[in-house]
């Protein structure tokens, strides 16, 4: 279900940001346009406030007499002769201009300005500040609806693949706890016998992986102190078969570290990331191993093409390994449980990853 979910939020936020972006951006055009309007229609109020204001006084422009006439109170006008200032009741304008001329006699520029209406621009913010509040709310509702229709197919394909998780895991574990008991009382040591074990082990981990995913939340967990080396050479010894196989070096350096921890949840931590390490590792090259009080590394050759996406449930970096792509995220899962940081790195065409315990 958490698939699911996820799916839903990305689809919910995608289409929640593009329409309100798309919206946000015809208000702002909109906004735009209402101030570009409330400014021409004041410019055109103010210009036939000049034009009665003149004619009130013809012989004004001619005399040039402007301090012995009272302007209008709202207006506040600069007049330039010649582009000299000769008269002025406002030293500071924030306002429009107007332009008016005399023909045939010297030039005569009157700068007018009124105080803006910041009223009427409010009152349109009043009214877009509504409209978003239930558009939203509208929005919300519909994309909620929405992203339920679009994703029930993905919500009955993750339902079956959880029932075929399970239903495959209860089958699987009656024969292969058979397989796996009876293969130990083999003691021939020959090649077929280790393909035997090699392969009984390899399903038992896939196994173990797909019984984690589909369980560790109901599983009752058990955390105590445990001796890490201890728990790691015991799986390593697990893995000698594909060791020998591949005729891998080991470079083992492990200290004595004890850590609270739920055991099956460390051996799915070491199980994977050994198995990781020793199938992708090419033959006859070495693998390193370190254990310390502080963390788990372990390295070995060969290169990423997506270490981005290592950690996704089901990807796999290599098609031809096998495997369902669980196990780093695995990995990831439990270290996230427990505050673990885990680190990848790609360099020198050595894959290093890191499991830090604090």
């Amino acid at each position: 279900m958490s698939a699911e979910k996820k799916a839903l939020k990305r689809f919910l936020f995608i289409y929640i940001f593009s329409t309100v972006l798309i919206i946000g951006i015809g208000e702002w055009f909109y906004y735009k346009l209402a101030k570009e309007e409330i400014i021409q229609k004041e410019k055109f109020v103010l210009k036939n406030q000049i034009n009665e204001f003149l004619n009130k006084n013809p012989f004004l422009m001619r005399q040039l007499r402007f301090n012995s006439f009272e302007v209008p109170k709202n207006m506040k006008i600069l007049v330039y002769v010649d582009n000299k200032l000769i008269f002025s009741n406002s030293p500071i304008l924030d306002l429009k201009e107007t332009y008016l001329e005399v023909k045939g006699w010297r030039k005569i520029k009157i700068v007018a300005t009124k105080k803006f209406p910041q009223k009427k621009l409010n009152e349109i913010l009043k009214k877009l500040s509504i409209f978003n509040f239930f558009f939203l709310i509208f929005l919300l509702i519909i994309s909620y609806f929405l992203g339920k229709v679009f994703l029930a197919p993905l919500k009955k394909v993750i339902k079956n693949l959880e029932d075929f998780i399970r239903d495959a895991t209860h089958e699987m574990n009656t024969p292969l706890s058979i397989i796996l008991t009876n293969i130990e009382l083999l003691d021939e040591e020959s090649k077929p016998i280790k393909r035997i074990k090699n392969a009984a082990f390899r399903f038992n981990k896939i196994f173990e992986d797909l019984k984690y995913i589909r369980l560790h939340h109901q599983r009752k967990k058990e955390i105590k102190k445990i001796n890490l080396k201890k728990i790691l050479n015991e799986r390593i010894t697990l893995f000698n078969n594909i060791i020998e196989n591949k005729e891998l070096l080991l470079d083992i350096k492990a200290d004595e570290i004890f850590l609270k921890i739920d055991k099956e949840d460390l051996i799915r931590l070491f199980d994977n990331l050994l198995s990781n390490a020793f199938k992708y590792a090419p033959k006859n090259s070495a693998v390193k191993i370190t254990l310390d009080k502080k963390s788990f590394c372990i390295t070995n050759e060969g290169e990423i093409k997506n270490i981005n996406k290592l950690t996704h449930k089901f990807y796999r970096e290599n098609e031809s390994e096998g495997g369902f792509g669980l196990g780093l995220y695995i990995v990831k899962t439990i270290a996230d449980e427990y505050s673990f940081k885990l680190k990848i790195e790609n360099k020198n065409k050595k894959v290093n990853i890191c499991l830090y315990f604090v």
